[in-house]
């Protein structure tokens, strides 16, 4: 090796590693991680079986009929518990429409998808913008689930209140 491939700045340019890209996890903030609790226990809650009513006894009607039991019913696995702010979480959600961010988000919380930087790879947008996009999109149905119960209240409200006739015995 001679002196002048040591001196000459285009080889050493060309000889030189590759710039690392270091894309390093947002860290989230409070609000966002427990928006993030939140997503949680609403994956928890909408995957239950059983909705507040009892325990069914038999599979179907045709299974009434027939008399004679093909299979046992499960009657384990998870309860929701009785929660307004997941409902309206739930409803906001499914209001939402089908678009990237509901489909980072299902990515994210309800399949499970790891790692984040193949599905973001797979949706053609990079792993940032995925936790960007995701983080929106929680703040969004957030704010619409809040928006839901204050309705849910001010009708509770309503429907509360006493409504007299007007006194006609002058």
């Amino acid at each position: 090796m001679t002196d002048k491939h040591l001196q000459d700045p285009e080889a050493m340019r060309l000889a030189a590693a590759a710039p690392q890209d270091e894309e390093l996890e947002p860290i989230p903030g409070q609000e966002q991680l427990d928006l993030d609790n939140l997503c949680e226990q609403w994956v928890a809650w909408k995957s239950t079986r059983r909705f507040y009513g009892p325990p069914a006894k038999m599979g179907s009607i045709l299974g009434q009929l027939s008399g004679s039991r093909t299979r046992a019913l499960k009657t384990d696995g998870p309860d929701a518990y009785c929660s307004a702010e997941l409902a309206a979480f739930h409803l906001a959600y499914t209001c939402q429409p089908d678009a990237l961010d509901k489909w980072v988000f299902d990515l994210y919380y309800v399949h499970r998808i790891t790692p984040v930087k193949t599905a973001a790879a797979a949706l053609n947008i990079s792993r940032q913008h995925f936790y960007l996009v995701l983080g929106e999109f929680r703040k969004r149905v957030h704010a619409a689930s809040l928006a839901v119960l204050e309705t849910n209240l001010k009708k509770g409200a309503l429907s509360n209140e006493k409504v007299s006739a007007p006194d006609m015995t002058l």
